[in-house]
C-alpha cells in the first residue's frame, strides 16, 4: 500500500522541493499545467496575481475572476508579455454578492475546470461591522460564503473530474481562535476577528471538502493552503500591480525577518494546484511556509479548532445556507 503525507516536506511527495518564489520554479512547473484550466479567483491582483502568473507559466489556461474587469484586463495584459502565447480570460466576480456568484456560476457551467484557486476576499476589512447586499457579515460573505456558494454550484465538476480546490487558509487562524457560535460577529466585532473567521471557515470547509470527497469517492480533491506573512512592500514590483511607495517599501522592510512577498507565499498556492504527487497526500493536507510566516513550502498542522467538529458544524450550516439549504456534497 502506497504510503501516504500529512506532514512533512513537499519533497515527499516525489517531484523534489520546490524554490521559494514563483520566478525561480518556472522551469520546475512548465508543463505541469499543460491541457488545464484554473479558475482563480481575486487573480487581479496580490497573491491571486503571482499564483495566476504561475499557472499560465505551467501551461495552464487561466479564467481571472475578479470584481474589476479593468484591473482583471490589465493583468491578463502584464502576464501575457510575462508568459508568451499563455491563455488568459477574464470573468468579472463580486464573492460578496450571491447574485455575482450565479451569474459566473452559469458561465462556467460548460466549462472543464481542473483548478479552482478560491483566493479572493477582504484583507483591509471594515473597522465597524457591515452588512453584504445578502445580509451577512461583509468580510465573512467576501471570504468564504460567495467561494461557498460557487464550489456548490460547481458540484458537479468534482464529481466527474479530477479537479483540485485550493482554498486559502491564513496563519492567523492559529492566532485568534474562531467563535463557533458568533461566525457573523453580531457582537465583539472587530476588523482583525472579522479576517480571522472568516479564514478559519473557508479553511475548515476545504479541509473538511477533501474527507467529504473520499466519502463520495469522487476523483476531486480539496487542499487547504496558506500564504504565511505576505505584504506589498517585500513583493517584487509589478507595473499597475504592485507599486508600493518608498515609505511603503522601507516599513516593510523593517518586518523582513518574519515576513516575506506575496511572489513567495504563492508558491505553496501553486504547489498544491500542480504537484502530481497531490495523491500521495492524506486526507485534509494543509500546505504553507516552514516557518509560519515565511520559508520554503510544506505540508504543516493546521490550527485544531479548523480541523474540529465544533467549528466545522456551523461552518457546514452557512455552506448549506449559502447554497439555498441544500448540501451539493451530501452524502
Amino acid at each position: 500500500m502506497t504510503r501516504k503525507y500529512r506532514h512533512g516536506a513537499v519533497g515527499l511527495l516525489g517531484h523534489g522541493e520546490p524554490a521559494d518564489t514563483v520566478h525561480a520554479n518556472r522551469e520546475r512547473w512548465n508543463g505541469w499545467g499543460q491541457g488545464k484550466t484554473a479558475l482563480v479567483t481575486g487573480g487581479n491582483a496580490g497573491l491571486g496575481f503571482f499564483t495566476a502568473l504561475g499557472l499560465a507559466a505551467s501551461g495552464a489556461q487561466v479564467i481571472i475572476a475578479s470584481r474589476s474587469m479593468q484591473r482583471s484586463r490589465l493583468a491578463r495584459e502584464l502576464i501575457e508579455q510575462l508568459v508568451p502565447g499563455s491563455r488568459i480570460r477574464q470573468h468579472e466576480l463580486d464573492t460578496s454578492s450571491y447574485a455575482s456568484v450565479d451569474r459566473l456560476g452559469r458561465d462556467l457551467a460548460s466549462e472543464e475546470l481542473d483548478i479552482i484557486v478560491a483566493n479572493a476576499g477582504l484583507i483591509h476589512t471594515p473597522r465597524q461591522r457591515q452588512v453584504g447586499v445578502d445580509g451577512h457579515e461583509l468580510t465573512l460573505a467576501t471570504n468564504f460564503l460567495g467561494h461557498a456558494r460557487l464550489i456548490g454550484s460547481l458540484a458537479e465538476q468534482f464529481r466527474q473530474r479530477q479537479l483540485r480546490l485550493i482554498g486559502l487558509g491564513s496563519m492567523s487562524t492559529r492566532m485568534l481562535p474562531a467563535d463557533p457560535q458568533n461566525l457573523e460577529l453580531h457582537h465583539r466585532y472587530s476588523a482583525y476577528r472579522a479576517y480571522t473567521q472568516s479564514k478559519a471557515a473557508l479553511q475548515c470547509f476545504t479541509m473538511a471538502l477533501d474527507h467529504r470527497l473520499k466519502q463520495l469517492s469522487w476523483p476531486a480533491r480539496s487542499l487547504a493552503v496558506h500564504p504565511g506573512y505576505s505584504i506589498s512592500g517585500l513583493s517584487i514590483a509589478v507595473p499597475g500591480i504592485n507599486e508600493p511607495t518608498p515609505a511603503r517599501r522601507w516599513r516593510d522592510q523593517l518586518q523582513s525577518g518574519f515576513a516575506q512577498g506575496k511572489h513567495q507565499g504563492a508558491v505553496p498556492i501553486i504547489e498544491a494546484a500542480l504537484n502530481p504527487g497531490i495523491a500521495a497526500t492524506e486526507r485534509g493536507a494543509y500546505f504553507g511556509p516552514a516557518l509560519l510566516s515565511k520559508g520554503r513550502v510544506r505540508m504543516v498542522k493546521p490550527s485544531r479548532l479548523t480541523r474540529s467538529k465544533k467549528l466545522l458544524d456551523p461552518v457546514w450550516e452557512l455552506y448549506r445556507r449559502a447554497n439555498d439549504g441544500t448540501d451539493p456534497f451530501g452524502l
